[in-house]
């Protein structure tokens, strides 16, 4: 008696119009629900794609009000305040009278639309026989050795004059936060005297020479308006303060061309006052 036939042959039969790696017990063809499965995973990569190549929304833009039509003594410089490599205004605008024109304030206006800051500047000349006045920024703060503290160049803003000299406040932007930076001595707002008589001199230099740029204080003084005993001190900011680093004394005559340094402000983007 024959012996019955396997039923998988039956079935490869039935299927001899199908390929034949069908009957192939290593083929693997994939089900609807892996090619669903499949499907989803590349919409759900294309969709992640999009989503992280897409901008971030703006954010954190600075708010401050408006100058008032009333406001005296405008006065406006330009300068990269926030580090961002454009262009801002600087402006420095009286609040009171023509006679009495304080309070005071110095204002930045950010480019592409990143808002303002503005804030009052709070020893700044109480009557109009002194000038105050915005005269432009210099990068002051950021330099080789430092880490990065997120503001661009430093508003200079002349806070006041008088009969030989004027004095100069440097603030510094961070964020949306325009504050005064301190020191070199003690906590006081920074007031730096700019000019001079025969016998005492002073003045600011921008110096890059050390591996990043950096303010240098100048003095010079003199009992005879000959000879003059000077004194460069170098300024590092950290933390929101001018710190003296280091020291450079000599002597210097009267007709030596460098002595003239000694009493004027010498910084790229800054005015002269």
């Amino acid at each position: 008696m024959a012996a019955p036939r396997r039923p998988v042959v039956l079935v490869c039969a039935a299927l001899l119009l199908l390929p034949l790696a069908a009957c192939s017990k290593d083929s693997k063809r994939p089900s609807a629900a892996s090619n669903s499965s499949s499907a989803a995973s590349s919409l759900s990569s294309s969709s992640s794609s999009s989503t992280d190549s897409a901008p971030p929304p703006t954010t954190g833009l600075c708010s401050a009000p408006e100058i008032p039509p009333s406001a005296v003594n405008v006065t406006h410089a330009d300068g990269d305040f926030n580090g961002d490599n454009t262009t801002d205004s600087l402006t420095v605008y009286g609040t009171g009278t023509n006679t009495q024109p304080s309070p005071y304030h110095v204002r930045i206006e950010l480019a592409e639309s990143h808002g303002t800051v503005d804030t009052v500047i709070a020893d700044a000349a109480t009557d109009n026989n002194q000038t105050v006045k915005a005269l432009g920024g210099a990068d002051v703060s950021s330099s080789a050795g430092l880490p990065p503290d997120g503001s661009g160049a430093e508003p200079f803003v002349e806070i006041g004059s008088g009969a030989s000299d004027s004095l100069i406040g440097v603030f510094q932007l961070i964020g949306c936060s325009l504050t005064r930076l301190t020191g070199p001595q003690g906590t006081a707002p920074s007031q730096f005297p700019i000019g001079g008589s025969v016998t005492h001199l002073d003045g600011l230099r921008c110096d890059g020479s050390a591996g990043g740029q950096r303010l240098v204080q100048l003095s010079a003084t003199s009992s005879d308006g000959v000879s003059y005993d000077t004194k460069e001190t170098r300024l590092e900011v950290q933390d929101g303060k001018f710190t003296a680093t280091a020291n450079v004394t000599d002597k210097l005559d009267a007709r030596d061309a460098r002595l003239q340094e000694f009493s004027t402000l010498n910084c790229p983007g800054v005015q002269t006052p």
